[in-house]
């Protein structure tokens, strides 16, 4: 089992690129990435892909794509250098067929998080990708028994912040707009304080939409070492203070778990401690 590091930004992608136990980090990249994940420019990236001497860098893709942006994507996609890049994240099938027509298809990865709930969805994708991310949306007991039923190897979030509502409208703007409040485009740092409990949910903006995501951080640790067909675990601190990331980090590198308590107060099991209602088999085989 292996980690998949995400940086929070340009800074920590550097140290990560030194780590000696670290062999995979992703990025997004601009215009073809959304949310919260570190982006960078294709510039950018080209230019650190091609000092890389071992395949470690992989692409999280995982906008929707509308119609008239397909050419563009095309374009941009065919000036990355494939053979220096790991993996593809993607969620959109319009990236599938551009990639699996230049003979790249063992580096797709499929992944859709809300969707990939049970073992028949990801079976199905599996048969076409090299790898499927299965959903961090249902219970630990169901990602276990999710597992136990595969045919091959998956990746599954580690830890991180699940966005639990998206759109593609502007939310923050409009909601400023009509408050007649100074607003400040893609700003980081708004948060939605909850009416009856103390959580406060990080909200954020950019060209694509609005996002709002878990107030703490989920995290699976002990529970790893219970899981079969596994071969990465994503660990996501896009959103964690920079003084902490590193202990996170190193925490599952090393396997030294004094992360946690190091992070008291923002780590939590959230849907993953509670039976979900999403899991289709259930309702297909009435199990």
């Amino acid at each position: 089992m292996k980690y998949i590091i995400e940086p929070k930004n340009i800074t920590q992608f550097r140290k990560l690129l030194k780590k000696d136990k670290v062999t995979d980090i992703m990025v997004g990249v601009e215009e073809l990435s959304n949310g919260f994940i570190f982006k960078m420019s294709l510039e950018t990236l080209n230019q650190y892909l091609e000092k890389m001497d071992t395949l470690m860098i992989s692409l999280k893709i995982t906008r929707i794509f509308h119609e008239e942006e397909l050419q563009n994507l095309k374009e941009k996609l065919l000036k990355l250098k494939w053979e220096k890049i790991k993996f593809i994240f993607y969620s959109d099938l319009g990236v599938y067929e551009m990639i699996k027509a230049w003979g790249y298809q063992n580096k797709l990865v499929y992944d859709a998080n809300t969707y990939m709930t049970n073992a028949d969805d990801v079976n199905a994708f599996l048969s076409f990708n090299k790898y499927v991310v299965v959903s961090n949306q249902i219970a630990f007991s169901e990602i276990e028994k999710l597992l136990s039923k595969v045919k091959r190897p998956t990746i599954i979030y580690g830890f991180g912040k699940s966005i639990i509502f998206y759109s593609k409208r502007p939310l923050l703007k409009n909601y400023f707009l009509y408050r007649n409040l100074k607003y400040k485009y893609d700003e980081k740092d708004y948060y939605l304080k909850e009416e009856y409990r103390d959580d406060f949910y990080h909200i954020y903006e950019d060209q694509y939409g609005s996002y709002l995501y878990e107030p703490k951080f989920y995290y699976l640790y002990d529970e790893l070492k219970k899981l079969q067909k596994i071969d990465y675990v994503i660990i996501s601190c896009v959103d964690m203070k920079t003084s902490l990331f590193e202990e996170v980090v190193n925490g599952y590198l090393n396997n030294d778990s004094s992360f946690i308590s190091l992070c008291e107060g923002i780590l939590y099991k959230g849907i993953m401690k509670e039976k979900s209602v999403l899991l289709k088999d259930e309702v297909i085989h009435n199990e």
